[in-house]
Order: C-alpha cells, then sequence, then structure tokens
C-alpha cells in the first residue's frame, strides 16, 4: 500500500507545475483575447469605427462637422449664395410681418378710422368726404398698409441689422443691437409725441387759425388727403428722432467729436429747423414743437459723445502710464 500510494504522490507533485502551465497558458490566452477584444481605450474606439464602415475619410469628415458645430455661428464661414440665401429668408420675414400686420389693421380698420379722425372732429364740424367712388377700398387698404409699415418699422430694422451683425466683432454687434432698441424707442417717441401734441395743433393751425382771414371757405377735405396728410407727419416724425442717435454713432465712431459741434452747433439747429418745417405745416408753432424736443435731444447726445471721449482719453492716459 505504501508502494501504491508513492507513485501517486510523485505523481500529484509532477502534475501541479502542469497544471500550473495550462493554467498560465489559459489566462495568457484570455489576456491576449481581451486585449484583442478592446482591452485598451484605442483599439475599442477602433473597433467601433471599423463597425461602422467608416473609412479614414469619412472620419476626417465626421471630425471637421462635429468641429463646426462646436463653433460659435458668427464664426462660421459663408459664400456668396448663403449671404443671398440668409438676405431673401430675412425678406421673407419681413414682407410677412408687414402683411400679417396689415392684415390685423384690416380687421379693425372701422373701427381704427373712428380714432384717427377724432383729432379732425375737433377742429372741424364738418364730415370728411370720399374723392372717388372706389374710395371706401382705396382707404382700407392704404389705412391697413400704412399702420403695418408704420408699426413695425422698429421691428423692421431690427431684423436688417440681424443681417450685418455676423460681419462684425461681437463688441460692435453688442452696441448696435442697443442702437436699434434705442432707435426704435425714439421712433414710437416721436410717433407718440407727434399724435399727441403736434398733428392736433396741425389741424387747429390750417382749419382754424389760417382760415379766419379767408372768407366763404368750408374747412373740410378728403378722407385720402387726410390720411395722407396724418402719416407723413407721423413718419417723417418718427424719422427726425433718430437724428440725435446718428449724432451719438457717429461721435462714438470719431467722425462728430465735440470741436465740430462747437464749430456747426448753430447749423444744426438751423438744419433741424429746416427739415422741420418740411415735415410739419408752415407755421411757427408747429416748427418749434417738433423742433424743441430735436434740439434738446441732440444736446443729450453731444453730451454722452462728450462723456465718451472723456473715456477715451483716461484710456489712452492709463495706456501711455502702462507702457
Amino acid at each position: 500500500m505504501a508502494r501504491s500510494s508513492r507513485p501517486s504522490g510523485k505523481k500529484s507533485k509532477k502534475a501541479s507545475p502542469a497544471s500550473k502551465k495550462s493554467s498560465g497558458k489559459k489566462t495568457s490566452a484570455k489576456k491576449k483575447s481581451s486585449a484583442s477584444s478592446g482591452g485598451g481605450p484605442r483599439k475599442r474606439q477602433a473597433g467601433k469605427i471599423q463597425s461602422t464602415g467608416r473609412s479614414r475619410s469619412d472620419r476626417v469628415a465626421f471630425e471637421e462637422e462635429q468641429e463646426e458645430e462646436a463653433l460659435d455661428p458668427r464664426e462660421k464661414y459663408m459664400s456668396l449664395g448663403d449671404h443671398l440665401e440668409e438676405l431673401r429668408k430675412r425678406l421673407l420675414w419681413i414682407i410677412g410681418i408687414v402683411i400679417g400686420a396689415s392684415a390685423g389693421f384690416g380687421v379693425f380698420s372701422y373701427q381704427i378710422h373712428s380714432i384717427l379722425v377724432q383729432p379732425f372732429k375737433a377742429v372741424s364740424k364738418y364730415p370728411l368726404i370720399l374723392g372717388a367712388v372706389a374710395g371706401p377700398l382705396e382707404v382700407v387698404i392704404r389705412l391697413s398698409l400704412l399702420l403695418g409699415v408704420l408699426t413695425t418699422a422698429p421691428i423692421i430694422l431690427w431684423i436688417l441689422w440681424g443681417f450685418i451683425t455676423p460681419a462684425i466683432s461681437r463688441k460692435a454687434a453688442w452696441i448696435g443691437n442697443l442702437t436699434v432698441l434705442s432707435s426704435g424707442f425714439l421712433f414710437w417717441g416721436g410717433v407718440v409725441f407727434t399724435w399727441f401734441n403736434l398733428f392736433p395743433i396741425s389741424l387747429q393751425m390750417f382749419f382754424q387759425v389760417m382760415l379766419m382771414g379767408l372768407e366763404n371757405t368750408i374747412p373740410q377735405t378728403s378722407i385720402e388727403k387726410y390720411y395722407s396728410f396724418l402719416f407723413m407727419v407721423h413718419m417723417g416724425a418718427g424719422l427726425i428722432f433718430q437724428i440725435p442717435l446718428l449724432m451719438v454713432a457717429l461721435g462714438a465712431a470719431g467722425i462728430l467729436t465735440i470741436e465740430w459741434h462747437k464749430k456747426y452747433w448753430r447749423i444744426f439747429i438751423t438744419v433741424v429747423v429746416v427739415v422741420a418745417a418740411i415735415v410739419t405745416p408752415p407755421d411757427p408753432l408747429t416748427q418749434t414743437i417738433l423742433a424743441g424736443p430735436i434740439v434738446i435731444l441732440y444736446a443729450l447726445s453731444v453730451l454722452i459723445v462728450w462723456f465718451i471721449e472723456r473715456r477715451r482719453r483716461k484710456r489712452a492716459l492709463v495706456e501711455r502710464e502702462v507702457q
């Protein structure tokens, strides 16, 4: 029994290293198989790319697309066709906004008409007359279109400015956005000011004060001419109220400096009065009512330009000291 146990013990001892070798081979084979199946990050990524069936050129194109998507849309390159397509889209937006606003005003045209004729009723006891057979349709269409353009003018300016902003720096674009917003407020400020102050006084001057010397004359006009005069005065006042903003922009650009304003401020005020005389009825009171706020806004714009130049001088002194 002892002899038979010895060879069994030897066999067990000899078998143990063999088993270790076989297990080692198995573990090494497992490691190789795991390494080949994606043990490292690079081989795993390569396996994924190969599984999609992409070539090297496809991978490069895919990476470029990813980089373009990560870029700011303002920094992307646009060809001439892309610019024309962008301009076409913005023009379509403008046309759609104007048509939509005009259609909305057209639905309530009769209610709006009853409001817009109140200044005329205040100065004349006679009604407006119709100058053509198709006058009602013409009045509704003209009233709707003019109100649509008048109310959406700041929005149109904002859309057009959005077409220019990708070509300038971020700081200039931010300043431009602020300028467009200020332009909208000034435009509507001019329209509101004209409706409550300038337009009623203009009608009073025409149909009451200036009519006193004309005998046997009825203060009456056609509805077409009345609306033409109404929108001419309001649109002109809204545009004139943009002059101070233009002065600030030119001053910030270094074109119209404080020295220029010191020399030519009298000429500027004269030009404002002349433009007010062209836009408004030819009477001193109406011209003064329109030119007065413009002169005040001009003074504020000159003050803003003075602050801008003062800040520039301080910045230049700081840069010199640093150098």
